[in-house]
């Protein structure tokens, strides 16, 4: 009988894995746009850390040869798909890179169900569930950015130590649980929260020997990872990564706007004006507040109840909030409520799951309409002269068109981040104040130089350029000979295509 059960729960857990995995990956590709959207324009961020792999594997050298805004993991983690454009297009490699950040995606949603795992079935399916569906997670693991591989790390940690902790289990799995926990570090600085709770949460509960472990692993490969290119880089590395980070001016999004953002309710298919929404994100908010106080009183999660606190306070106090900030906390809320309904009494445990899972999916936006996104690349690829260098506003820009690598080939000044320069250059006033990106004239005029001075220029960015009047005049000089959804292409001194 008992190994029978036993088989039986394996397979239960066994199913309920695939089932989450395959949902996850469902999910983050229709949010991508399908095969189409492999190849669509997506926003700023994930073009310049896949560009970043792209000079590295070209002999580039960040923050010595290159601007790169944080630690060297993302461009190691993109630099196996960069080198790929050797063989086949930039696009065709961006494509693969994007494919493999859905997987990680989906490997996240397989340890989340692993993690709720320990507390019942119901509470891993409601664990795998909402991280599927959720929003603010499937929005940043559709695309090459940052916060997947740390989502990825942390949770990869926990479920090492969760396996350290149990009996006559070698130490050798703490100093292996530091070492992925401290290659979070290496994506974005905002992993050092995580990582120093992880580990304050190992010396409460496992002692000082255990805590040391992990700390040293985490310690050893962070430091392994960061040191060639510090050694390299010299103090601008540091400057870049923490200096700058910090220095950023504060951006006016507001609280509720931010919570909006990490509950779903921004994309939420419910109806109902502002200040309705609004009502809805308190309303989300008490939920899993309530939930939070039900996993801690049961002592069931705890770890995730801090993290969820935490991560999110870093996230309100950040000067700077884009919507794929989100997953930063959101495999903690969604163990915080599994944690929570598994405490719920057997007989009504199953109807409150159900009910958490659809409520929450249908309010953080998993049924919401998917952005149809689209890149003109045929069109612009055409009327693109044949030498020079091409000039774009936006590094994915030049990428989708396949020319990223050939600028690199032609000794073309190819910027990784061009927006990103403007905390770096003349970021302060005279007082030491943040100067926001519209009022940085040093940055305006080496935008200006940049992008006027190749064989044509590509802008791809529909908003947060960050143009001032007298930039975007000198770029009306140009002449636009293609325009296609928000995509235009200037040439200088060519004549207007009527297209």
């Amino acid at each position: 009988m008992g190994s029978s059960a036993a088989q039986t729960r394996r397979s239960t857990t066994w199913l309920v894995t695939a089932v989450v995995a395959v949902l996850a990956v469902a999910v983050r590709w229709r949010l991508v746009g399908g095969a189409q959207g492999l190849r669509s324009y997506h926003g700023y961020d994930d073009g310049v850390y896949f560009a970043s792999a792209m000079s590295f594997v070209h002999g580039a050298v960040p923050y010595r040869d290159f601007l790169l805004l944080h630690p060297p993991g993302i461009m190691l983690a993109l630099a196996p798909f960069a080198a790929l454009a050797h063989w086949t297009s930039d696009s065709t490699a961006f494509a693969a890179a994007r494919v493999a950040f859905i997987l990680v995606g989906a490997a996240s949603t397989v340890l989340v169900t692993r993690i709720a795992r320990r507390w019942g079935t119901v509470a891993a399916v409601v664990a795998g569930v909402l991280y599927a569906l959720s929003s603010a997670a499937a929005y940043a693991d559709r695309l090459t950015l940052l916060e997947p591989l740390g989502t990825l790390t942390l949770l990869g940690a926990v479920v090492l130590l969760l396996r350290a902790a149990e009996s006559r289990v070698p130490a050798r799995w703490q100093w292996a649980a530091g070492a992925v926990l401290g290659l979070g570090v290496v994506v974005k600085i905002w992993a050092v929260v995580p990582a120093a709770i992880v580990v304050a949460w190992q010396l409460w509960t496992q002692g000082r020997r255990p805590a040391l472990r992990t700390g040293v692993g985490a310690l050893v490969s962070t430091a392994v990872v960061v040191a060639p290119f510090a050694v390299l880089a010299g103090p601008r590395m540091f400057r870049l990564v923490v200096q700058d980070q910090l220095g950023r001016p504060r951006e006016h999004t507001s609280t509720v706007a931010r919570l909006g953002s990490i509950t779903g309710v921004d994309v939420t298919v419910v109806p109902g004006t502002d200040p309705l929404r609004t009502v809805l994100v308190a309303l989300v908010l008490a939920g899993i507040a309530a939930a939070a106080v039900v996993a801690w009183r049961g002592a069931r999660g705890r770890l995730w109840v801090v993290l969820l606190v935490v991560q999110s306070g870093v996230l309100l106090a950040s000067p700077s909030y884009l919507p794929h900030y989100a997953a930063y906390p959101a495999p903690a809320l969604v163990l915080v409520v599994a944690a929570a309904v598994s405490l719920v009494p057997a007989p009504s445990r199953l109807a409150v799951a159900t009910a958490t899972c659809l409520a929450l999916g249908l309010v953080g936006g998993a049924l919401a309409p998917a952005p149809q996104a689209s890149f003109p690349a045929a069109q612009i690829r055409e009327r693109l002269p044949e030498q020079g260098c091409v000039r774009s506003d936006s590094p994915a820009a030049l990428v989708l068109l396949d020319v990223y690598s050939r600028d690199l080939a032609r000794g073309c000044d190819v910027p990784v981040d061009l927006s990103g320069q403007t905390y770096d250059e003349g970021s302060r006033d005279a007082q030491g104040r943040p100067v926001p990106r519209v009022e940085n004239q040093q940055w305006q005029h080496a935008a200006v130089r940049y992008l006027t001075s190749g064989a044509a220029t590509v802008l791809a960015r529909g908003t947060g350029n960050g143009f001032d009047a007298e930039t975007t005049e000198e770029l009306h000089e140009l002449t636009t000979v293609y325009h296609l959804h928000g995509v235009r292409l200037l040439l200088p001194g060519a004549a207007t295509d009527d297209d």
